[in-house]
């Protein structure tokens, strides 16, 4: 049961029947018709955790889990399972029962409800924050629909599907404010002077004149800010708000293929790189053919191609050269291929690609 309830695989498809995991378990289910009952007290265990709350994060889920079986595994300790006279007492039949279970289990995840319930709305702090900053204008609320959001500076935003978008109905010229619930593609024209923000819950998104997507769906466990093209700079909102976030410290900041993922169960940024990168702007990618050519050089236009940083020892892999024909395959791909060549490997670190590799020397 506690593998169960801790499968967000799972606790989707029990809170929505219509999910992609709907195939999977109900199959689970008829493969493993004696886990009956134990699913049934997995389920009663979820749908506790979300009586009376909006959505929360998959990793506030996940802890309020850990709690309540925490909670059933040190219950036991308190009951006297034997009579002075040594036979099995009224409570040890009781810990046996099904129900005590599904019972104990209910208490401790309602047990958890004020806190859930508190965490849910949290973001509603933050969005009357920024509602009461602008208090003295007309905040226009704009949903998603098939048609863009034309901003009043001329800056544009296509919504995901069940967002909602924030703006005052006269942007300030030196400060462009928004705030975003869900998930949105930023296209945002260019003013010096007047630094555009994107507000979500837990992050805020700088940008001057750059296209970007935010996704901030209060059911993922995440949020995250892809930058497209430009430059971006992300914060938390406690970072931004401190002194460090004056000189710019604070924020990570994001170039093309790159994006940040921010943990809220951890509360921890980490920059890395998109799953699929394409390559920059009007850069079209083609069938390249290399005879004998310098490795640096070879990594030199994967970089440009995808804006991508590649860092590797130069002087180690001075004396490596590829001979092959690389197709218009995926970035990682062609990775692998170079790597594979030069008998290395590469590893993602804080947006960048690090090459390690002994050389060709001895090969």
């Amino acid at each position: 049961m506690e593998d169960l309830a801790f499968s967000r695989s799972f606790r989707n498809w029990v809170l929505n029947r219509e999910s992609p995991e709907k195939s999977f378990w109900e199959h689970w289910i008829k493969r493993h018709p004696d886990k009956a009952e134990m699913v049934k007290y997995a389920k009663a265990l979820i749908y506790a955790l979300h009586l009376n709350t909006t959505v929360i994060s998959e990793d506030e889920i996940d802890e309020e889990v850990r709690k309540a079986l925490i909670r059933l595994r040190e219950a036991p300790r308190y009951f006297p399972l034997d009579g002075p006279d040594g036979r099995d007492g009224r409570w040890r039949g009781l810990l046996r029962s099904s129900w005590f279970w599904v019972g104990a289990v209910l208490i401790a995840a309602i047990g958890c409800g004020g806190f859930i319930f508190y965490r849910a709305h949290a973001h509603r702090d933050v969005l009357q924050t920024f509602l009461s900053s602008h208090k003295k204008e007309r905040v226009q609320v704009q949903v998603a629909n098939a048609r863009p959001v034309d901003l009043p500076d001329g800056s544009v935003v296509r919504l995901g599907k069940s967002s909602k978008l924030y703006f005052p109905a006269n942007l300030d010229r030196t400060r462009r404010e928004v705030f975003l619930e869900g998930e949105a593609f930023f296209d945002i024209r260019k003013e010096p002077a007047a630094p555009f923000y994107v507000y979500t819950n837990q992050l805020i998104t700088r940008a001057l004149g750059t296209s970007f997507v935010v996704h901030s769906i209060p059911a993922d466990g995440w949020t995250t800010v892809t930058a497209v093209t430009g430059k971006v700079s992300v914060y938390r909102q406690e970072d931004f708000y401190s002194r460090s976030a004056e000189s710019g410290r604070a924020g990570i900041i994001l170039t093309p293929n790159q994006e940040v993922v921010y943990d809220r169960g951890e509360d921890r940024l980490q920059k890395t790189l998109i799953a699929m990168p394409e390559p920059l702007g009007d850069k079209r990618d083609s069938l390249r053919v290399y005879q004998g050519t310098p490795i640096r050089q070879v990594f030199g236009q994967l970089e440009e191609l995808y804006g991508i940083p590649i860092q590797f020892d130069e002087e180690a892999l001075d004396s490596c050269s590829l001979t092959a024909t690389i197709g218009n395959g995926s970035f990682y791909d062609k990775l692998n291929l170079i790597c594979k060549a030069i008998g290395g490997s590469y590893e993602v670190i804080d947006g960048y690609i690090v090459v390690t590799s002994r050389g060709c020397k001895a090969r």
